[in-house]
């Protein structure tokens, strides 16, 4: 794989950024798909996200008998139907497909599947997830890049389980999912804080979108069962994909157009919005589309707890910061695709900031300045992370240098480099 050489902002002064449409939501696109093979009848879902993470589901929806059909910016789902595996299914890396299917699979499939998948992916957690579903019957045995998953002995008529969510959130949406499709839903509950709960506030919003009413308080979810119904929804555009670009404009004092964007959406990382007009920053809205214009004034303070997936564009945004900032509740990034807590820090020092890490939640930072530019440095390693890779392409706006492995967007936002380069206007 070649090294990427990132691009600095050479625009005329004066000049605006994008504009820039993202792509569909990683998290609502799984969320719907599952959704849609769980809910009887023809499901219809438009502008869905195209890439690595929701291709692998889709892959798996097939191979478990609920094939998702192409259209024209859309897909059609014939749902309702118990998953019955006609081979090994395939994860790729994609951690929501991996955690949304096993418990659906647990409680539903009527013989044993097994889950193949990058090796990374079965070493981040999981015991959380698996052991309300050990408890009811069901089997995980490990083997190499994959295990085999046994169901329960009998599919319950109502999911009653206590789940520590305090690493993931995601443990506790893919019982919620799978909850939904039993014929009395279920009441999960937790004791510890649940790590970026507005995840679960996103799964809140499309369960009633498919028709399930449910009842999310902090340390309980009650879910009614058999309320699914099929639905032709457009799923909206990320939040995540946008704070690169909306960054870039920060960083970078220039305006720029994101969308299609919502400002209710239940997305946890639309705060970014917020986090850049507190520093500085000013913005408006015409219709789903957001104007942001920089420069940021002042460094970035916040809590992340409940959006810690904007820890590594945000870090290297206050690489470039007039002040020095700080960035806390981020005890879940080292449990990521990579340890993304670790890799800020770096990506900090790589852009000639300083960054210390304070126990296992916060990043100090202080800034890199125009006088003392990084100079010479071997290219960055993003660690086959998106995230690590877009928040590279925000600090190298000011000093350049390269990339390894650019190709590790293909996760999330395929087409993130090309428009990367409409956004400043650079030839291919």
């Amino acid at each position: 794989m070649m090294n990427l050489s990132l691009f600095q902002d050479t625009l005329p002064p004066g000049a605006t950024l994008g504009p820039v449409d993202v792509p569909g939501s990683k998290s609502v696109t799984n969320r719907a798909l599952l959704l849609a093979a769980m809910a009887p009848g023809t499901s219809t879902l438009h502008d869905g996200l195209e890439a690595e993470d929701t291709r692998w589901l889709r892959e798996c929806l097939w191979i478990l008998g609920l094939p998702v059909v192409e259209l024209e910016n859309a897909w059609s789902i014939s749902g309702g139907f118990p998953p019955n595996a006609a081979a090994p299914i395939y994860v790729g890396a994609s951690g929501t497909t991996l955690r949304f299917l096993i418990p659906w699979l647990a409680l539903t499939s009527k013989a044993p599947v097994r889950i193949n998948g990058v090796a990374k992916l079965f070493e981040r957690p999981l015991g959380p997830l698996l052991a309300p579903l050990l408890d009811l019957g069901a089997k995980w045995n490990f083997e190499g890049n994959g295990a085999w998953l046994h169901p329960v002995p009998e599919t319950p008529e109502k999911l009653e389980v206590k789940i520590d969510g305090s690493l993931s959130s995601q443990f506790i949406t893919g019982l919620a999912l799978a909850a939904a499709g039993l014929r009395e839903g279920g009441q999960l509950s937790w004791d510890q804080p649940v790590a970026s709960f507005s995840y679960l506030e996103i799964t809140r919003h499309w369960l009633a979108r498919f028709g399930c009413e449910t009842e999310l308080g902090q340390s309980s979810w009650q879910i009614p069962g058999n309320q699914l119904n099929a639905v032709d929804v457009e799923l909206p555009g990320d939040w995540s994909g946008a704070a690169a670009f909306l960054a870039a404009a920060a960083v970078t004092g220039r305006s720029i157009s994101v969308g299609p964007l919502d400002p209710t959406d239940p997305q946890g990382d639309r705060a970014i919005e917020g986090l850049l007009v507190d520093a500085g920053c000013t913005s408006h809205w015409r219709g789903n589309r957001l104007s942001l214009r920089g420069p940021l004034l002042r460094g970035i303070h916040a809590d992340l707890t409940a959006c810690p997936d904007l820890g590594p564009v945000l870090a290297a945004t206050c690489a470039l910061a007039p002040e020095p900032s700080t960035l806390t509740g981020l005890q879940t990034l080292p449990h990521k695709e990579c340890d993304r807590l670790e890799a800020s820090a770096e990506l900090v020092r790589w852009l000639g900031g300083e960054a210390g890490i304070i126990g296992d939640h916060t990043l100090e930072i202080r800034p890199a300045t125009a006088s003392t530019p990084p100079g010479q440095r071997p290219p960055f390693d993003p660690r086959n992370d998106h995230r690590m890779a877009f928040a590279a392409a925000v600090g190298a706006l000011r000093c350049g240098g390269e990339l390894k492995d650019p190709a590790c967007v293909a996760k999330t936002f395929p087409a993130f480099w090309d428009v990367w380069k409409e956004m400043l206007r650079r030839n291919p």
